[in-house]
């Protein structure tokens, strides 16, 4: 019986081995340039252990990659990725995937990432290579996306219920005040961007937002066409010149419209630091028939400190003029933003933003010039495997408090957007 026993273990063991061999041999098939012979070895291979596991995603990868496979390795490197986010190899190769797919922007977004991690000279010179031809944009592009946005006050309104006049206090009618709301939003684009010399690209294209509430908040549609140009790449300094137009409505009625000019400049400062800049000149019309002008700048720095942490700041400057002084006035922001990628494939992203606008005329009624400081802080989660015939979940968590000098325009909103995203 004894006996019986060590023979069956012998065998056993004997199995294992044999088994475990078949990866090795595998391994050697590739290395010696048989990628076809390495993914025979392999089929129905079971991973005894993690260790097992990465490198038979590893090979599995690399073969599919050297036989010009790229969809079918596509799985293996996005898990790769999601499980060892600080291995740039795997970044590398994914991104090189992509790139051969057509997802040049998901591509760009991992070479960055992979940048950061600090790689040899003569690697991050051939990577800011690749990157740079990705970056020249598709002749055709574009996003879409749907999200349930449930908001405590959607309509951004005053939860005050009186409010005082000319030393007398009035109550404010229910329908005015802060109510919640759930809604539907639909964000979608398309653009062209056709190569008119080397470096050149013209960019046409035109996108809306659309949010539809359930009575207890206005409906708002906004929609953009605009048309410009595009010099450069980000790894040597990019520049845009775009003229634009909008077109806004609220509950189905035309709100506002718009035209006007927008001059952007970015460049990658280092591998793993790039600043994005921007200067807006915009003319509104108001359906009240009042007119307004606006000149913005905006200046932002993001830095990768590794793989999982990405940080950003960026402040803002606006100063608005208009045939109504309650309308004109300045305005200074600023944003924060950290980015941490888990080990398995999470994503958290945290904005903290802050801005202040100040108004130059006096308000007709409450007899003072109104003063606005808003706070919000967003969090944003997302998976980096999981997706649906394209769409990415996107999980998005919201609260914004605007202090006031005019009691009707201090609020408090906490608002959530569960949806799905997708770029094309």
């Amino acid at each position: 019986m004894l006996r019986v026993l060590l023979v069956t273990l012998c065998l056993s063991l004997w199995g294992v081995a044999a088994e475990a061999e078949r990866l090795s041999q595998a391994e050697a098939f590739f290395a010696a340039g048989n990628a076809a012979a390495a993914l025979q070895e392999i089929t129905g291979y079971q991973a005894r252990d993690a260790n097992e596991r990465q490198r038979l995603l590893w090979l599995r990868a690399l073969a599919n990659m050297r036989l010009g496979q790229s969809a079918a390795a596509l799985p293996d490197l996005e898990r790769l990725v999601a499980e060892h986010p600080r291995v740039p190899q795997y970044r590398l190769e994914l991104a090189a995937a992509l790139g051969r797919l057509g997802q040049a922007e998901r591509a760009v977004y991992h070479i960055e990432i992979a940048r950061s991690a600090g790689l040899p000279d003569a690697v991050d010179q051939r990577v800011a290579a690749y990157a740079q031809e990705l970056e020249s944009p598709k002749i055709f592009s574009g996003h879409i996306s749907f999200a349930i946005v449930p908001e405590s006050n959607a309509a951004k309104r005053t939860s005050a219920t009186e409010v005082t006049l000319f030393g007398l206090p009035f109550l404010i009618n229910p329908n005015a005040r802060a109510k919640p709301a759930t809604g539907l939003e639909i964000n979608s684009g398309i653009a062209a961007s056709p190569r008119l010399a080397d470096g050149l690209n013209a960019h046409i294209g035109v996108s809306t937002r659309l949010r539809f509430f359930d009575g207890n908040a206005p409906d708002d549609y906004t929609a953009r066409v605009f048309a410009g140009l595009v010099h450069g790449h980000i790894e040597t300094g990019q520049t845009r010149a775009e003229v634009f137009a909008t077109q806004r409505w609220l509950d189905r009625r035309d709100y506002a419209r718009s035209l006007g000019v927008t001059l952007a400049y970015a460049r990658r400062l280092t591998p793993t630091t790039r600043i994005d800049g921007q200067i807006t000149r915009e003319n509104l019309r108001y359906r009240t028939d009042a007119r307004m002008q606006r000149n913005l700048g905006v200046l932002g720095v993001r830095h990768l400190i590794n793989p999982q942490l990405e940080l950003s700041i960026a402040g803002r400057l606006e100063h608005r003029s208009a045939s109504q002084a309650t309308l004109a006035g300045r305005m200074v922001g600023v944003t924060l933003g950290a980015q941490y990628r888990f080990t398995g494939g999470v994503q958290l992203g945290v904005t903290l933003d802050h801005e202040r606008n100040r108004y130059d005329g006096v308000h007709p009624l409450f007899g003072i010039a109104r003063d606005d400081q808003r706070s919000l802080a967003r969090l944003d989660l997302a998976h980096g495997q999981w997706s649906w015939n394209g769409f990415a979940p996107i999980l998005r968590l919201t609260y914004e408090r605007q202090r006031s000098t005019i009691i009707l325009n201090d609020y408090r909103n906490i608002a959530a957007s569960i949806g799905a995203t997708r770029r094309f």
